[in-house]
């Protein structure tokens, strides 16, 4: 698949890809959640509402500029980036946290990610210490995949000031075993990021149904 931009929109899993959504909706609802409905009542417009979902990492931190690449009018991004401001002290939902190994971030998404039956992907940026700063949902899919390209998985990172960053996706199958997509997404990630000085630590494949966790790390993938 084709990227808009010309690139190559790489997949984490197998199967049909849905492209990215925004961090705010929990992992276990949909669009519809209160916080996308509060921006179509805003907006005045659930096309725009939508479109601002999709964007890639997310409405939140998105800048005018960026606003207005979208298509919105500047009263529309007046409005959205006074909702930026109203919501930013209640996310990223995690408490601040220091992980120091791949089974503290398995640990924590297991519960989270093990349940779902379809794919999501997740980019935890993370300080100088390796603290937890945000949790970026950088795309999510169906049952058996969610594309992503380089460009839109590092856009949000940067811009969430990360000196590191995790990937977490889950395979809602059970075999947390990296795909032959998921290892050449991750090898792409790592030499970009490696190029902006902003080092993927990890990428973590949470397996569904109690099915463990495989870490590129401690697979020497990542290394």
């Amino acid at each position: 698949m084709t990227s808009p931009t010309g690139g190559t929109a790489m997949r984490a899993g197998r199967g049909d890809d849905l492209g990215a959504e925004h961090p705010g909706v929990p992992l276990g609802g949909e669009l519809a959640a209160p916080e996308a409905e509060l921006l179509r009542t805003v907006l005045r417009s659930r096309r725009i509402a939508d479109r601002l979902a999709r964007a890639p990492g997310g409405w939140r931190d998105l800048s005018e500029h960026e606003l207005e690449q979208l298509r919105l009018t500047k009263v529309q991004r007046r409005a959205v980036l006074a909702l930026q401001q109203l919501v930013r002290s209640g996310h990223p939902s995690l408490p601040k946290h220091k992980f120091s190994c791949s089974a503290d971030i398995a640990r924590i998404y297991a519960d989270r990610l093990g349940g779902l039956v379809y794919e999501v992907m997740l980019g935890l940026a993370l300080n100088g210490r390796n603290e937890f700063m945000a949790e970026l949902e950088l795309a999510r899919g169906g049952r058996h995949g969610a594309a992503l390209t380089v460009a839109d998985a590092l856009r949000p990172v940067v811009r969430a000031g990360a000196s590191a960053f995790v990937l977490v996706h889950n395979h809602p199958g059970g075999d947390p075993t990296p795909s032959p997509e998921d290892i050449a997404l991750t090898t792409a990630m790592k030499r970009a990021a490696d190029l902006v000085s902003i080092p993927l630590v990890d990428h973590i494949i949470i397996g569904g149904r109690g099915g463990g966790f495989s870490s590129m790390l401690d697979l020497c993938i990542i290394q």
